[in-house]
């Protein structure tokens, strides 16, 4: 498929092409220090640990003092830390808070010559949590709508092969879901592997974390193979007929077309291969908002869901539900509204979905539960 093969080029080109731009750098004469883990997630009755790693040598010989800039309920000990000599050395810092929230905490380096002293991306993001059996309630939803989302391709796939037949299933939807979920797909592989774009990304978000973690992109890369495997089976069995319309078939174009243009920009310069990742996830939002309306049109026109697998609905919607739930926990727990009302989009369009989902509920449960085959 010409947009799947456009995806892997992107790919091949951020990875390959600008992985090495800095790779040479003069910072191995400079003191450094590095924090692990930036991340850490305790509650207001636990304390927590991280690693404070001193590497390099200052030919100076200067010493250096250092303490915390931190809130006053945030504790640290050891409170001040003097390094001498060139060894390198690792500290063992523990942290706890009386108040529940998001920090960020930042080291205060004192030194005579601060130009010696690399202290690039040197902080930690502590998520403190008013209870914490809640961290654990949360994680777990967290994993069980991430199932409920994964597996839900398998009943679609597993229906049209017990049926040896396709109809019933709105091609235009698999094919702006595969659109969808490539660029998804993209954005966090490139997003995670590349150390170009996610120095760029540090930049302009300079006390961040690489938003993408290991578990999207499996989901996102089993998400194409789920999509690919129902277009294959479109292929396989009967599909009366069945073919892409013309509107999404001009739609997909335009996407495509998009996404050259701009990969393009990026191959010259003109933009920023992040920039480029960004436009791949407006793709995938806007995609995201009209990929049901073909189905859910199919459905009222054959005045049957026969053929639609309504358990992968069903599983969806509860995956939506837990998404909400758990960011809705989450604020209450982190005292942290600020993440749902920072994230519109994502909180819009996990309503967008359960939106469609009732719909489907609508007509497969009360409009058309009597109607179990085509309409003649």
């Amino acid at each position: 498929m010409i947009f799947t093969k456009l995806c892997s080029l992107a790919i091949l080109g951020i990875l390959l092409g600008n992985k090495c731009v800095n790779a040479v750098s003069n910072s191995s004469s400079r003191l450094k220090f590095t924090i692990e883990p930036q991340a850490l997630t305790t509650s207001v009755t636990q304390t927590a640990d991280f690693k404070l790693l001193f590497h390099g040598c200052d030919d100076n010989g200067h010493n250096i003092t250092l303490t915390w800039d931190a809130e006053e309920q945030i504790k640290l000990s050891p409170s001040i830390i003097t390094i001498n000599g060139c060894e390198s050395e690792h500290f063992s810092i523990n942290i706890s808070s009386s108040k529940q929230g998001r920090f960020i905490i930042r080291p205060i380096i004192i030194t005579s010559n601060l130009s010696v002293v690399d202290d690039a991306r040197l902080f930690v993001q502590l998520k403190v949590a008013q209870y914490r059996p809640l961290i654990i309630v949360s994680m777990l939803i967290g994993w069980t709508y991430t199932v409920c989302w994964t597996i839900g391709d398998y009943f679609q796939a597993w229906t049209s092969y017990r049926r040896k037949s396709v109809v019933g299933l709105s091609f235009d939807f698999l094919y702006l879901n595969i659109v969808g979920n490539c660029c998804y797909a993209t954005f966090n592989v490139v997003l995670f592997c590349s150390a170009f774009i996610e120095d760029e990304y540090f930049r302009r978000h300079p006390f961040g974390l690489n938003p993408v973690v290991p578990n999207d992109v499996g989901y996102a890369v089993h998400a194409v193979f789920g999509n690919l495997v129902l277009i294959a089976q479109c292929y396989i069995y009967q599909n009366g007929g069945t073919v892409v319309s013309t509107a999404v078939k001009l739609l997909i174009s335009v996407y495509v077309l998009m996404v050259s243009v701009f990969c393009g920009f990026a191959i010259e310069e003109q933009m920023h291969w992040l920039d480029f990742l960004y436009i791949l996830s407006y793709v995938k939002l806007s995609t995201n908002l009209i990929k049901y309306i073909p189905q859910v049109l199919m459905n009222y026109r054959r005045k049957s869901t026969e053929g639609f697998a309504i358990s992968n609905r069903l599983l969806d919607l509860a995956g939506g539900l837990l998404s909400l739930l758990q960011m809705v926990l989450n604020g209450w727990n982190y005292d942290d509204w600020q993440s749902i009302v920072g994230s519109p989009v994502k909180f819009g369009l996990g309503f967008v979905s359960i939106f469609f989902d009732a719909i489907f509920m609508v007509q497969h449960y009360v409009c058309y539960r009597s109607h179990t085959g085509d309409p003649k």
